[in-house]
C-alpha cells in the first residue's frame, strides 16, 4: 500500500468512532508511521485527505451498487442485494461519523443526501419499471421511490440513530424491509386499499 491510500485508510479508520474533526495530523502520522512533512507531500491540508476518504467511501457504495445489479437476473432478488449491500457498507459507520460530518462538513453531506437521490432513486425506479410483472402494479414507482428517499431522510440521520440507539446497519435493513415487505405479518385478508371509499365517500359512512 502507497503512502497516500496508508493515510487515506488510517484517517478513516481513526474518525470511524470520534468523526473527522476528532482526528489530527499528529495523529495521523503516528498511526501511519509517516511523517506530517510526507503527509503534506501527498495531501495539501487535513480536508483534503477528509475529501479522499470521503470519495473513497461513495465509490465503495456506487460499486457495490454495480455489482449488485448484475448479480441476479431476478428483479426483486436485484433490489434485495441492493439494499443488503448499502446495509454492509454502513456498518463500518458509527454515528458519531456522521454526526461529525452533519456538523462540520456540510458541503460532504451535501454531496452524500446528493448521492442518496441519484442513485437510489434512479437504481429503484430502474429495476422497478423495467420489471413491472414482479411488483405490485398498484403502486406507482415514482412515489414508492420518493417515499422511500423522504423516509431514508427521515432516520438515516445521525441524531435520530444516536438519539433511538440504533446503528446505520440497523436503520437501513429495518426501513428497507418496511418498504420492501410491508408493516403486516399476515397479510391474508387484507382489504384492498384501491378498492376502499375515502373517509370524505358518503358511501364509507353507510
Amino acid at each position: 500500500m502507497d503512502y497516500r491510500q496508508r493515510i487515506i485508510s488510517a484517517l478513516r479508520e481513526l474518525a470511524m468512532f470520534r468523526g473527522f474533526s476528532g482526528v489530527t495530523v499528529d495523529e495521523l502520522a503516528s498511526h501511519t508511521g509517516i511523517s506530517k512533512r510526507t503527509i503534506y507531500r501527498y495531501f495539501k491540508s487535513k480536508d483534503e485527505i477528509i475529501e479522499s476518504v470521503f470519495a473513497e467511501f461513495m465509490n465503495d457504495i456506487r460499486q457495490m451498487m454495480l455489482k449488485a445489479m448484475n448479480s441476479s437476473h431476478n428483479p426483486v432478488e436485484k433490489i434485495i442485494n441492493v439494499v443488503m449491500g448499502i446495509a454492509q457498507n454502513v456498518k463500518i459507520v458509527q454515528p458519531p461519523m456522521l454526526y461529525d460530518l452533519q456538523r462540520h462538513y456540510p458541503h460532504l453531506w451535501e454531496r452524500l443526501e446528493e448521492f442518496r437521490t441519484n442513485n437510489i432513486q434512479h437504481i429503484f425506479e430502474s429495476i422497478i419499471m423495467k420489471n413491472r410483472n414482479y411488483f405490485n402494479k398498484n403502486i406507482n414507482p415514482k412515489i414508492f421511490t420518493t417515499a422511500l428517499l423522504a423516509g431514508i431522510r427521515a432516520v438515516a440521520t445521525p441524531s435520530f440513530i444516536i438519539e433511538n440507539n440504533l446503528t446505520p446497519e440497523e436503520t437501513v435493513r429495518s426501513l428497507f424491509s418496511i418498504y420492501l415487505y410491508g408493516l403486516l405479518e399476515e397479510r391474508d385478508n387484507i382489504p384492498d386499499i384501491n378498492k376502499m371509499p375515502l373517509l370524505t365517500d358518503p358511501a364509507a359512512f353507510k
